[in-house]
């Protein structure tokens, strides 16, 4: 098991990248080491009580650096995006990411690898920061379904077309795209065969939830929970696995698609 960090790293930048959205790069040496798509960090914001899970949106091997995308929505986030330099106290690499070795569906009889299946991306709104570090390390490029509430909301596409990602996109008011919710093309368009991994709202995963189930599909999810102290210990993110309760910071964030229950 790769070590857990919680030590003081110097902020590379936090710069904004569109409307109320912000990058924050951290030099981290080593932690950059034990990074994995889907896993998140803990960082203390000054003058707030708890810490904030953030996810991790990119590692950088060479120059050692984390990068998150977060949106300014409350206090503490508000704070942090007014924070240019300096250092930031982080806890982690946290949680359980993206499996990445082949896939198997003992739930769906699905004996599908991401090596020789479609790869299938579902972002929603600040869920694209999770899927992208996924996508740059997944050796099969696939498509990327992206939904949003406008265009000013969609982000990291010339990322994403650089990686030589295929991308569908929606915007709620037409803005961008097709005109309505991005799982209403997933429906129509997912093909059996394919993987999914998913990072949105909880109403974009139900339907996602639903969409796999009714295509014999497989594949992950990972969940946006509120939490306190990301290592399981207040039990304030619990959610229901294969009928039992699971921590998401502990357990997951990422689980598989056929076990979760929303």
């Amino acid at each position: 098991m790769c070590k857990r960090f919680d030590e003081n790293y110097e902020i590379v930048h936090n710069k904004k990248v569109q409307s109320c959205y912000f990058e924050l790069r951290i030099k981290m040496g080593d932690a950059c080491k034990c990074c994995l798509p889907g896993q998140f960090f803990m960082i203390s914001v000054p003058g707030v009580f708890l810490r904030r899970p953030f996810g991790i949106c990119d590692v950088d091997s060479e120059e050692k650096c984390v990068s998150f995308l977060y949106k300014v929505i409350g206090r503490g986030t508000k704070i942090l995006s007014g924070i240019r330099s300096g250092r930031l106290q982080l806890l982690g690499p946290l949680g359980k990411g993206y499996d990445l070795k082949p896939l198997t569906s003992p739930v769906l009889g699905n004996n599908c690898t991401y090596g020789s299946s479609s790869n299938i991306i579902v972002a929603g709104g600040t869920g694209i920061a999770s899927v992208y570090f996924l996508a740059s390390r997944l050796k099969k490029k696939g498509i990327l379904y992206y939904g949003a509430r406008s265009e000013s909301d969609l982000l990291y596409l010339d990322n994403f077309h650089k990686l030589g990602w295929k991308i569908v996109l929606s915007t709620e008011d037409g803005s961008k795209g097709y005109e309505g919710y991005i799982t209403d093309i997933l429906s129509k368009q997912l093909m059996s065969e394919s993987t999914i991994f998913a990072c949105g709202p909880v109403p974009m995963l139900k339907k996602i939830l639903q969409i796999a189930k009714e295509k014999n599909v497989s594949g992950f999810i990972s969940l946006e929970e509120k939490m306190a102290c990301g290592l399981g210990n207040c039990q304030g993110c619990a959610v229901k696995v294969d009928g039992q309760n699971k921590m998401t910071c502990k357990d997951g964030p990422v689980f598989r698609i056929e076990y979760v229950e929303l």
